[in-house]
């Protein structure tokens, strides 16, 4: 399959989140700063969010087989892009200014790298027509969560609720990749349409 101008213009939303999150992750390895990171966060994701705009004008369109850009998939990637700028701003509150007693006591910068790796796991999500980009995006959104959960690693709590949410997820994620066998030997297909095809042709 060969990739046009199109293609790129309909992917720009996921690209400039992918982007962003390297961009943070280079801010982070070139000098800690929660500020900067903040910043870096916070204009990826609004220019993610404006990026929609130009990406509608060639909806529909089927980049690989595994995401199809439409409507329907850039209304829900900007639901997520402005969940997440909700909650990186909050976040930022949150956090502090400084480390110490005034704020968070360890590291802040990762967190807004994990929430723009999250975000980005969304945005395939919702473009997914088929179970195996369903699958990756799933994956890309719920493996940062872990480290979100226990975060916050002084708090025994949130430890512990990362333990347990890593354990049920890896479990549910077994279960989800037996439920895709189980559909394939049925159908043939991984598609969503081939497996509505499927589907409809056994009267179900």
């Amino acid at each position: 399959m060969e990739f046009t101008q199109q293609h790129f213009i309909a992917l720009l939303p996921l690209l400039i989140t992918g982007a962003t999150a390297i961009a943070v992750m280079l801010a982070i390895a070139w000098q800690r700063n929660h500020g900067l990171s903040f910043v870096v966060t916070s204009v990826g994701l609004t220019l993610a969010l404006v990026s929609i705009v130009p990406a509608l004008r060639v909806a529909p369109l089927d980049v690989t087989p595994l995401l199809r850009l439409d409507a329907f998939a850039h209304f829900y990637s900007a639901v997520v892009l402005v969940a997440t700028l909700a909650c990186v701003t909050l976040a930022h509150a949150y956090l502090g200014e400084k480390a110490g007693a005034d704020g968070f006591p360890g590291n802040r910068e990762e967190l807004y790298l994990l929430m723009a790796l999250s975000a980005a796991g969304g945005l395939v999500l919702v473009s997914a027509q088929h179970l195996a980009g369903f699958f990756i995006g799933l994956e890309l959104l719920s493996v940062p969560v872990y480290g979100l959960v226990a975060y916050a690693f002084f708090n025994k709590r949130s430890l512990e609720a990362g333990i347990k949410y890593t354990v049920l997820s890896a479990a549910a994620s077994a279960f989800l990749l037996f439920g895709m066998a189980l559909l394939y030997a049925e159908s043939g297909s991984l598609s969503f349409s081939g497996l509505g095809a499927s589907l409809a042709a056994q009267g179900s």
